[in-house]
Formats: C-alpha cells, sequence, structure tokens
C-alpha cells in the first residue's frame, strides 16, 4: 500500500512539474522584451499577448524631466504611434499601442529622438 501512494505521489509531481514548464514556455511566447543604452538613456521595448492582439510598450529613461523627444513606435512598416512626448517628474517617457497578430509574428521598433543629439533606436522580434 506504501509503494502506491508513493508511487502516486511521484507520478503527481512529474504531472504538476511538466504542467508549470509548459506554463513557463508559452509565457514566453506571450511575451518579450528588450532593453538596452544609448547616449545617456536607457530603454525598454516590450510586446505582450493581449486581447487577440499584441500590446506594445516602449519605455525611455532619460537624464530629466521636461525633455521633448520625437517618439516614432512601429510594427514592420506600419506606424503605431509618431509623434511629441516629453519626459516626466522622473525623466521617463512612457508610450503603449496596440496591434493585431501575436508578440513573435513582427519586428518591432522604437525610435526615441531627442531635440538634440542621437537618436535610440530599439528593436525586437525577428
Amino acid at each position: 500500500m506504501h509503494k502506491a501512494v508513493i508511487g502516486g505521489g511521484v507520478a503527481a509531481a512529474v504531472i504538476v512539474g511538466a504542467g508549470a514548464w509548459w506554463a513557463v514556455g508559452n509565457a514566453v511566447e506571450d511575451q518579450t522584451s528588450e532593453r538596452g543604452t544609448c547616449g545617456g538613456a536607457t530603454w525598454e521595448l516590450s510586446a505582450e499577448a493581449e486581447d487577440d492582439g499584441t500590446e506594445v510598450s516602449a519605455e525611455l529613461q532619460s537624464s530629466g524631466p521636461g525633455e521633448e523627444w520625437q517618439v516614432e513606435l512601429l510594427r514592420g512598416e506600419a506606424s503605431l504611434l509618431d509623434g511629441s512626448r516629453t519626459t516626466d517628474e522622473d525623466g521617463e517617457i512612457d508610450v503603449d499601442a496596440y496591434s493585431s497578430g501575436n508578440p513573435g509574428d513582427a519586428t518591432y521598433t522604437v525610435t526615441f529622438s531627442p531635440a538634440e543629439g542621437e537618436p535610440c533606436t530599439a528593436t525586437l522580434g525577428s
């Protein structure tokens, strides 16, 4: 009887472990992100599955508040967002856009261009 209980417990642990591995694998496919630096700024670009599409988020952390940056967010060649943004009191710009498709089926690019200096460009995807 004890062997049956132990065997059942081991089988249950294997099934739970396999389920967790599957869930983590799918979560990686449902969300992806990249981080980097350029000039005196840091950036993050991410894409996450949401409502039968993809939410694309881009964040820039610059040196200070009140800086104006031109922001362009693309899915492949299609523009998701294009306009001027000003850093908040923490020196950050956060933008979000919604796109069709899954996070892994396209290339996303964001370009943050300051009034003076070199632009920061980030790419996510194939």
